[in-house]
């Protein structure tokens, strides 16, 4: 069996790590910031969070062309860069319009920087184990997802909030420099006459997309509002959900992979959509840390098994030089239910009167209505419309 584990994966995973690690550990605790700075309401708070939302989708059918025609780790590299020097710009913004273009600024980045990383982990992963090596790689930034805030959290709580924006840039700058490591397979670069539709979004996964949709508008809740109501229940320790998240993703990894790999791509999406469901249920009834910290271990179960099989659905419906624009596509929808979240919660917390609980019990309906799209819509296009 080939190798999964060189030196270039290796460093791959690190610098992706570090990346995600430095977004997110600013992440969670950006409402906070917003409203301390610029006194907003909830559904304004939403709405700033969310600006980057808008860059992001309107670049990222772009990045999976640049990935796909220039070279990859140039790319990769050029908007580590700008990814790192935007922090910059948030902490230099005085007034809400200058926070709202460095949040634009930020997303169009976000969007060449992520779909660039994970097509270079594709190049350097083997083919046979390509589900495997996604799942280890998707592994990187779910970690981060849940540690960054962990840490964020800690440091909002007991330092000067400056100290997450210096926080958030050292990481990068050791992510960036991690980057430079890498050695990414030679390849050939086709040169098309026609620039059709399909070099910007992948036509055959839209369908998939939209099966997304429904889990990833529960992320960008849940990334909004995890930490506020964790506070109206009274919960100390809120920064631990996160940590109990990431080791329901770490579980899903010893065995997620290799099933996929192995063909057992229907029996992982309608169980991680069924957990996902069921642990949304359990966290808006929530009523003691036991259930809180419960079910954020299995809504990181969840997810483990979902973002992966979603992003190998994404990559087997399309073609070797199609890689980046699979992805682009994938991130695309990822990224605009998270928007989508982070919006929609705002506007539904303000009409519940923060009653948080509400905005979880939503999602734990989302998820299962997207088992029944799955089974009725996405099962069968997949089936018919996968490449490899």
């Amino acid at each position: 069996m080939e190798k999964l584990w060189s030196k270039d994966f290796i460093l791959t995973n690190l610098s992706n790590f570090l990346m995600a690690f430095a977004f997110y550990l600013i992440g969670t605790t950006m409402p906070f910031y917003i409203e301390e700075q610029f006194h907003t309401t909830e559904s304004e708070t939403g709405l700033i969070l969310a600006s980057y939302i808008i860059a992001t989708l309107l670049l990222r059918p772009f990045s999976g062309f640049i990935v796909d025609t220039f070279p990859r780790k140039k790319v990769y590299i050029i908007a580590y860069f700008l990814f790192v020097f935007v922090y910059f710009g948030y902490m230099w913004a005085s007034t809400i319009t200058l926070f709202i273009i460095a949040r634009m600024m930020h997303g169009g980045v976000w969007s060449v920087i992520t779909t660039a990383s994970s097509t270079i982990a594709i190049d350097v992963i083997p083919a046979k184990r390509r589900g495997e090596g996604i799942g280890f790689f998707g592994l990187t930034t779910t970690l981060a997802m849940a540690v960054g805030p962990f840490i964020g959290l800690y440091l909002y709580e007991h330092f000067d909030f400056d100290y997450n924006f210096y926080s958030t840039i050292f990481f990068g700058i050791i992510g960036l420099l991690t980057a430079l490591l890498i050695k990414v397979p030679v390849r050939e670069i086709k040169t098309k006459t026609v620039i059709s539709l399909d070099r910007f979004i992948l036509k055959a996964a839209i369908p998939i997309g939209i099966n997304l949709l429904f889990i990833a508008i529960c992320y960008g809740m849940l990334f909004t509002y995890a930490a506020k109501y964790g506070m109206q229940l009274g919960i100390e320790n809120i920064g631990l959900f996160f940590l109990f998240m990431a080791v329901g993703m770490m579980a899903t990894r010893f065995f997620a992979g290799k099933l996929l790999d192995k063909g057992y791509v229907n029996q992982l999406m309608i169980a991680s959509q069924a957990t996902i469901a069921l642990s949304f249920l359990l966290f808006g009834i929530a009523n003691s840390e036991l259930l809180f910290f419960t079910s954020a271990l299995f809504i990181g179960f969840g997810y483990g098994i979902a973002s992966p099989t979603y992003q190998m659905m994404f990559v087997n419906m399309g073609t070797n030089d199609q890689r980046g624009t699979a992805n682009s596509t994938f991130f695309s929808f990822y990224d605009l239910g998270i928007g989508l979240g982070m919006v929609l919660s705002g506007f539904m917390a303000t009409y519940f009167n923060n009653e948080f609980k509400y905005l979880f019990l939503i999602c734990s309906a989302s998820a299962t209505i997207g088992i029944f799209y799955y089974l009725l819509i996405s099962k069968n296009i997949y089936r018919i419309k996968k490449n490899n």
